[in-house]
């Protein structure tokens, strides 16, 4: 696995579930942020798609460029990107603490 995954309980934790993005959770903050910075896309379909599945993701799951493009670098999160945006929302949130630990640890490891 390259870098720290996180099961399913901590995508649904996070609001990707089953039955989709939960209104009010971090995922559906995350799916906002996407549409509106124009970064992060492919990494909230992935997280929601690893959802809906039942699944959890791994660092093998998740492409260099999905982590790249919004933040999660190899370098870190970046300053005022999308990353660092989710950061913030699931330090707000206090439930999410595995897939805030995976994110960053999956970019930079990959």
């Amino acid at each position: 696995m390259s870098g720290r995954g996180a099961s399913h309980d901590d995508l649904a934790s996070a609001g990707f579930g089953i039955g989709g993005v939960k209104k009010g959770s971090v995922a559906a903050d995350m799916q906002s942020n996407a549409d509106i910075v124009r970064e992060g896309k492919g990494l909230v379909s992935g997280l929601q798609s690893s959802g809906a599945r039942g699944e959890g993701i791994t660092g093998d799951d998740i492409a260099r460029s999905t982590t790249d493009n919004p933040g999660f670098g190899r370098d870190g999160v970046g300053k005022n990107s999308f990353g660092s945006q989710t950061m913030n929302e699931m330090d707000k949130s206090g439930a999410v603490d595995q897939l805030k630990a995976s994110l960053p640890s999956i970019g930079v490891r990959k």
